[in-house]
């Protein structure tokens, strides 16, 4: 028996919490280690002065569309690449894994040598003020030359996460994480090289990741990255594209989201776009919690329907779900308790620290009981329901959450702009309900979805 048999015998037998239990535990690791040394980021930067901050959660929104095209190509490929895997259709699986790593990586670059030609006006676009505009733009520079490493190794995480093997994942940007995390205070604190060292310190670690992820696809029975199985037609792009559409809008339409918020935020200064820089990459570390789980849940539920185990798909999402929401609202209850102290970790002036605790109560709150839909979102794209998971992916950053944030700052200014967001979330838990609950009732009769 070869490995990816192996695998597909554990992922459609296996009982689903130890067998969701270790298949979470590395991409949980994997999602907590990007957000942490993104949060690293801040860090260090907040020891320059709170513009430097803003300026980070600036560029943000941009690394939001990295990270889209990464996702696009992951998940539509991966989606795809785990249900051939249930159907034992290996050479599909392998010849698309290898095109979606290939336009990744063509993608980001074009992104990236188009922003190095228009780096300013790109900075000021995403809701850079004045002060904040230098440090912006050293920080982007590096962003920029990186791109192409970014959204290939996003696509290759996801790839392998799709075949059971989350581990490779972690590896590979593990390895880049602590890298990362190691170079900031070396260039930001030792060098004293500011934004140009936090910059520098995520191009090498993004390198590094890309290719430890690379070699990671020809061990452990993955589909290895073979250039000659790149085959790029019109069923192919079809499968990418409608397959990963609902992250690419879901990470597009955050980005737009954040460049919105930064505007709504300028006349409020700087410590306010650093204090929601602050906050963001708080809640960026909750939410990857979450993320994990679905990440562990979607190789399961992707072979289990590929394999016709309806039963163990609805099963398996209904422990996700729970474990989901037990983390999120355990971590809500300790933010709500220690905001201040939480947020002081990352900046220094008493308005900033002060405007940050009071967005994170705001947003703990709703956020504790998102995982449904979270999760929601990851099933039905894993299941090919694109229109669905589309709308509920651009649900809470944006069919909901742009006409909040472009309205309720001209009634109520600063605090218009911070409930945006936790209004967003609760609408669309509401919404999240007539999208999932009917599928769920077709699996449970162990019936196909149609």
């Amino acid at each position: 028996m070869d490995k990816t048999e192996a695998k597909f015998i554990k992922l459609t037998t296996k009982p689903l919490l130890p067998l969701l239990a270790s298949l979470s535990a590395p991409a949980v690791a994997s999602m907590l280690i990007t957000a942490i040394y993104n949060a690293a980021d801040s860090f260090f930067v907040s020891k320059v002065n709170d513009s430097a901050v803003g300026s980070i959660g600036v560029i943000f929104s941009f690394m939001a569309v990295l990270q889209a095209v990464g996702f696009m190509f992951g998940h539509g490929a991966g989606n795809y690449m785990s249900r051939e895997l249930g159907k034992k259709n290996y050479e599909g699986a392998g010849s698309i894994a290898v095109t979606a790593y290939v336009l990744s990586f063509a993608t980001g670059a074009v992104i990236g040598i188009g922003g190095l030609i228009f780096i300013e006006p790109l900075a000021r676009l995403l809701g850079s003020t004045d002060t904040i505009l230098p440090y912006a733009v050293n920080y982007l520079k590096f962003i920029l030359i990186a791109a192409p490493f970014q959204t290939a190794s996003l696509t290759l995480n996801n790839q392998l996460r799709f075949q059971g093997n989350t581990k490779h994942g972690l590896i590979g940007l593990g390895v880049g994480a602590v890298l990362n995390m190691g170079l900031d205070p070396l260039f930001i604190v030792v060098l004293g090289m500011n934004t140009d060292g936090a910059g520098l310190a995520t191009m090498l670690s993004q390198m590094i990741s890309f290719c430890i992820l690379t070699g990671c696809t020809f061990i452990g029975g993955n589909m290895p990255m073979k250039l000659k199985r790149f085959k790029l037609n019109a069923a192919v792009a079809k499968e990418i594209f409608f397959g990963g559409l609902p992250s690419l809008g879901r990470q597009t339409i955050g980005s737009v989201a954040t460049v919105l918020l930064n505007f709504a935020l300028k006349p409020y200064g700087d410590c306010a776009i650093a204090a929601v820089a602050v906050v963001a990459r708080i809640m960026q570390i909750l939410v990857s919690i979450i993320i994990g789980f679905g990440q562990g849940f979607q190789p399961v539920c992707g072979m289990n329907y590929g394999a016709e185990k309806y039963d163990r798909v609805v099963k398996a999402f209904k422990i996700t779900v729970i474990t989901g929401t037990v983390v999120l609202v355990t971590g809500a209850v300790v933010g709500l308790i220690f905001a201040e102290p939480i947020v002081s970790i990352f900046a220094n002036e008493d308005e900033t620290i002060e405007i940050a605790a009071r967005v994170l109560r705001l947003q703990l709150v709703p956020l504790a009981f998102s995982a449904f839909y979270l999760i929601g979102s990851m099933l039905l794209q894993n299941l090919g329901r694109s229109a669905k998971a589309t709308v509920l992916a651009i649900s809470r950053q944006g069919i909901v959450f742009l006409p909040l944030i472009l309205i309720l700052p001209h009634f109520f200014g600063l605090t218009g702009a911070i409930i945006s967001q936790p209004i967003s979330d609760s609408i669309t838990a509401v919404i999240s309900l007539p999208l999932l609950i009917p599928d769920l009732k077709t699996l449970s009769l162990g019936k196909p979805l149609s």
